[in-house]
């Protein structure tokens, strides 16, 4: 039923031959995970707590393109809710309907040998996409440390 809405709804696009544009409102994020790594464009061994000896966290994101560039930022932030650090990418416009859709975009987080290694506790993202928050992530880096 949802697969035959979806198919309606990018032929009456097509149909209507005008160019696809998100909402203003609405950002269409696909799906999130942190994660301990990515490899292939894919997130590897997904995780929300993390050890002081782990090399990084990894906020991964995976958004459906539209017809412009975005920018996103990720702030990431100490358990006491100070920013630590900020980056920035841009997820690139869709070339054309034969394009890929779906487009998988990363922020890593360096753990070991850097200060979040000495800092346990509650730590978040957030992701904005073009200046508004599009997401926020929680996970743990524990004082443990592990074998």
């Amino acid at each position: 039923m949802l697969g035959a809405k979806l198919i309606l709804a990018l032929l009456v696009m097509t149909l209507a031959g005008g160019v696809v544009y998100a909402d203003p409102l609405f950002f269409p994020l696909s799906e999130h995970t942190m994660a301990k790594g990515v490899y292939d464009y894919e997130p590897m061994e997904r995780a929300y707590s993390f050890s002081p000896t782990d090399d990084q966290a990894v906020s991964w994101l995976l958004i459906w393109r539209d017809a412009k560039s975005h920018n996103v930022e990720w702030r990431w932030y100490y358990p006491e809710g100070r920013v630590y650090a900020r980056s920035f990418g841009v997820l690139p416009p869709i070339d054309g309907y034969m394009g890929f859709w779906g487009a998988p975009i990363w922020s890593c987080l360096k753990i070991s040998g850097s200060d979040p290694s000495k800092r346990p506790g509650n730590w978040k993202v957030d992701v904005l996409v073009d200046f508004r928050k599009v997401l926020e992530e929680h996970f743990t880096i524990n004082g443990l440390m592990s074998c």
